[in-house]
């Protein structure tokens, strides 16, 4: 049997590794010139590693991605570490990562703090998320941390990442962020692309195909089987199948032959896109260690500032200081349209309120800017809380992506479990 597989991130790659280890006869068609989808990477000149184009990492909890690394012989390429993440609130930077920075934080009082290291432990310990779909984060959090902590933190970070859909998001969207979170970050020596690069190696092995920069345009459902689309052309190769692991809006457009339901359910999903410029620094930003630092301030244009070189040591990187600066937007928002240089001229004044003393005309050497319209599933209050199917109207036709990791958020690990769960029904 001959299947395509339409999408060379992590979950149409595992797709493809276990397709091919039972036998099957897989193409992967990736519209891009290199794999890694959402976690792909960009290597500049004189960098002994490449670097994700969105900010990356991975959790000791993370027992799929852990469990693949070991089969792909990269368990000893896998590391973790401790990094600190800290949050930007009224005009001052906090360590807020652990029970210690928890209880020596200055805003919140000690009720506060003993309400939200309760709450944090039982939702850690909480194995029951269904509950949590029928009561939104924003009520829950009261309820549970207190108004104040609401307030202080949570708000803010739902407000930047979710937008006008902020009091629709449901707790259960809550309880995955802070469960599945470790003080331990992970990381692979050279980045994920090293995680791809044996991906592909092992499919190509097993006798599959993988075709970079090859755009799949339209499936189109034959007598005989699938015909793919590329460029507009149609491609010699026949498939019995096709996992396609695009967004919703793209499933729509490249199969046209989905019935008006189907049509009508994938655009009823909602989602945001990501942006993310990357600076190439002299000298480190967050000056104190900080990793990651959530903007808990409504008037940034972002909502993240991640000094990668605060994780991975600079040496990697030419001894330069990476640092992202980046969050979520609907499609509709003007910095999609918005070019390196504008988006940079945006943020720079914001950048200079979180350290003011940093030279940015002395230390800046490069730019990158980066964008993609679906990164982050919006999955609202009062759904059924059960993700797309993975069957479609079309017989033989599967799909599979972002929205489909329900309750978790999104990330490699859950790509993973994906591209497992795809593959089952497509082979059943």
């Amino acid at each position: 049997m001959e299947i395509a597989v339409v999408g060379g991130g992590a979950t149409g790659l595992v797709a493809a590794l276990r397709l091919t280890q039972k036998g099957y006869r897989v193409t992967v068609f990736e519209k891009e010139n290199q794999l890694g989808g959402l976690a792909s990477s960009f290597k500049a000149e004189g960098w002994d590693w490449p670097v994700e184009r969105y900010f990356h990492h991975y959790f000791v909890s993370d027992k799929a991605l852990k469990g693949l690394a070991r089969e792909l012989k990269l368990e000893k390429k896998l590391f973790y570490l401790e990094p600190k993440t800290s949050v930007y609130l009224e005009d001052q930077i906090f360590r807020f990562d652990n029970p210690q920075s928890l209880l020596s934080f200055p805003k919140l009082n000690l009720i506060d703090k003993l309400r939200t290291g309760l709450t944090t432990l039982f939702l850690k310990l909480n194995p029951f998320w269904q509950p949590l779909q029928d009561i939104s984060a924003a009520e829950f959090i009261q309820k549970t941390m207190g108004k104040n902590t609401f307030r202080l933190i949570w708000q803010p970070l739902l407000q930047s990442k979710f937008g006008a859909f902020a009091d629709q998001i449901p707790a259960s969207w809550f309880w995955t962020r802070l469960k599945k979170r470790s003080f331990a970050l992970g990381y692979f020596i050279g980045g994920s692309e090293t995680l791809f690069g044996a991906l592909s190696d092992k499919i190509r092995e097993n006798g599959g195909q993988i075709l970079l920069g090859q755009a799949v345009t339209r499936i189109q459902k034959t007598a005989t089987g699938f015909t793919l689309y590329l460029q507009g052309q149609p491609s010699k190769l026949k498939f019995d199948k096709v996992i396609a692991t695009v967004p919703p809006a793209d499933l729509v457009k490249i199969a046209p032959d989905l019935s008006v339901a189907d049509k009508k359910a994938l655009n009823s999903l909602k989602g945001l896109g990501s942006l993310c410029l990357i600076l190439s620094l002299k000298e480190s930003f967050l000056t104190e260690g900080t990793y990651w630092l959530n903007i808990n301030d409504r008037r940034f244009p972002f909502v993240a500032v991640v000094e990668q070189t605060n994780l991975v040591a600079k040496k990697h990187y030419q001894d330069q200081t990476l640092l992202y600066v980046g969050g979520y937007y609907p499609t509709t928002h003007p910095f999609f349209q918005q070019n390196k240089t504008a988006l940079w001229q945006k943020f720079l004044p914001y950048l200079k309120e979180i350290n003011p003393v940093f030279d940015f005309d002395r230390n800046l050497l490069r730019l990158w800017l980066f964008k993609d319209g679906y990164t982050q599933p919006v999955v609202l209050l009062n759904q059924s809380g059960k993700p797309p199917p993975i069957t479609t109207s079309i017989p033989g036709l599967y799909w599979a992506c972002l929205h489909h990791v329900y309750p978790e958020d999104r990330g490699v690990n859950y790509a993973i479990l994906l591209g497992e769960k795809v593959t089952n029904e497509a082979i059943a």
